[in-house]
């Protein structure tokens, strides 16, 4: 039976930056009534922490969202609010490289890579210019950037070919790339990943685990306790799972949020907390502004996927090896793909001491992979590992994989990509509220898009631009400031 419920504020999407926006709104004004509908039966979107099995029992393990670090500011002053720990990622011992025809496996020690000189110049070129002109976007309209309409209109492979001339070099670039965002250098625009770099700070802060990066620190307990967390924090706020939203409508100064079960929630506000691929399956009346539907056509979700294995000992470790390695993927170890399915391998030691490897299948080498049966999978990727810690990674306890597109209301990881000719629409398709509408999510963020971080931080956005037109006086100028700024190193 259909059911019409009033409230102040709608949010979609009961991950981090939904429930971040919501935490946000009460904390300014603790008498606004809102409500959350999660179209799945649990929070935490994109961040899925399970229990694996260890020598003593059970301990907790992240398939979803991974590491956090000190030059993320929204999310480490969350985690800190919220009475969460951070974990180091061990770096310790010699690291491995595949690239090349060949294949071959080489180990090295420090932070750069065994390969030969000519490679390593080209690739800290590559690297310092792709900075260099990173820096030249604004976040806010990075089309309007001096050579937006040029970058925009290449992708990524393209920019790559034309300015670096080191195959190994160029191959080290389209792994790390890989691993990171989930996609083909193909499939990404140029302009977009200079944007996605400028939000971070510089190309080392992605593709490093080195202090002030992306991945400095596991969280003790994995990461979607942050959402568990909030989700207790905010008490009599009603979470509303299995609510998938079907179509929004908007009169003058309200909103009806119709969801699939037939229930109606009108409400002064929504925030759409949901990547913007998902977006376009709601239907709108009125329609959303063509930058929106433009974007949303081409900004699809990466191909994403986790495997985490258990064992009784880090006998990498003892072997002197850190656990990271960056692969091309090697030899194929099944007839029915072109290379094996592996880009990046890190300890995954948990905080209790509880051994473990986490290992990424992202991209093409995923399209490949999730069409395996489910052992064809796993003995691809223990053969994978084995050619680099030898074959006691078969001596496992527990093993777990995570294709991210098997998510029905998620379909993909770590975040929405945009191809060639995106980005015209980028900064008004993505933020822009539409009227009673505002939109949050990691895609959205400005700091640290793509992450934790920048959802936390595109939540807090979003309900500042609610609270502006609800709540004014409760907004402050710092408010906008903090939410705004970009981490400065502390050796800058």
């Amino acid at each position: 039976m259909e059911r019409t419920r009033e409230y102040d504020i709608v949010i979609v999407g009961a991950g981090i930056s939904g429930l971040s926006a919501a935490r946000y709104l009460l904390s300014k004004d603790s008498n606004l009534n809102i409500v959350i509908l999660e179209a799945t039966d649990r929070v935490g979107g994109r961040t899925f922490t399970v229990p694996l099995k260890t020598e003593t029992g059970t301990d907790s393990w992240d398939l979803g969202a991974h590491w956090v670090g000190r030059s993320q500011t929204h999310i480490m002053k969350l985690i800190e609010e919220l009475g969460i720990k951070t974990h180091q990622q061990y770096l310790n011992g010699r690291k491995f490289l595949q690239v090349g025809k060949d294949n071959t496996v080489k180990s090295y020690m420090s932070d750069i890579p065994t390969l030969s000189l000519l490679a390593l110049l080209d690739l800290d070129r590559a690297m310092k210019k792709i900075d260099s002109l990173a820096k030249e976007v604004d976040q806010k309209e990075p089309f309007a950037c001096k050579r937006g309409k040029e970058f925009d209109g290449m992708t990524m492979e393209t920019y790559i070919n034309q300015t670096m001339w080191m195959a190994d070099s160029k191959e080290l670039m389209e792994v790390a790339i890989r691993g990171v965002i989930g996609a083909e250098l193909s499939e990404i625009s140029f302009l977009y990943f200079l944007t996605y770099v400028s939000s971070a700070g510089g190309l080392k802060n992605l593709v490093e685990a080195t202090p002030y990066t992306a991945q400095e620190y596991t969280l003790q307990g994995g990461c979607q306790q942050i959402s568990l967390r909030m989700a207790e924090e905010l008490g009599d706020v009603r979470i509303i799972f299995r609510e998938p939203v079907t179509s929004i409508t908007q009169s003058h100064d309200s909103v009806a949020v119709t969801s699939e079960s037939g229930n109606i929630y009108k409400c002064k506000k929504i925030i759409l907390a949901i990547p913007p691929a998902h977006i376009a399956k709601i239907k709108f009346d009125p329609r959303l502004p063509a930058v929106k539907r433009e974007l949303h056509k081409r900004m699809p979700l990466a191909n994403y996927g986790k495997v985490v294995i258990t064992y009784k000992e880090a006998f990498w470790r003892k072997n002197g090896c850190s656990g990271e390695v960056v692969t091309n993927g090697g030899p194929s170890f099944d007839p029915d793909c072109s290379c094996g399915p592996l880009c990046l391998v890190f300890d995954d030691t948990s905080a209790n001491g509880n051994p473990g490897l986490v290992a990424f299948v992202a991209g093409a080498q995923l399209v490949e992979w999730r069409q395996l049966e489910d052992e064809a999978r796993k003995t691809s990727v223990l053969k994978c590992l084995a050619q680099f810690f030898g074959d006691q990674v078969e001596e496992y306890i527990d093993y777990a994989e995570k294709d991210w597109e098997s998510e029905p209301y998620i379909a993909g990881a770590p975040v929405c990509v945009a191809g060639p000719g995106a980005m015209r629409y980028y900064a008004g398709g993505l933020r822009d509220p539409f009227r009673c509408i505002h939109f949050a999510g990691t895609e959205t963020a400005t700091v640290w898009t793509g992450y934790m971080s920048g959802a936390v931080q595109a939540g807090y956005r979003a309900a500042i631009e609610i609270l502006l037109d609800l709540r004014p006086q409760t907004v402050s100028g710092q408010d906008l400031e903090d939410n705004n700024k970009p981490f400065k190193h502390p050796n800058t």
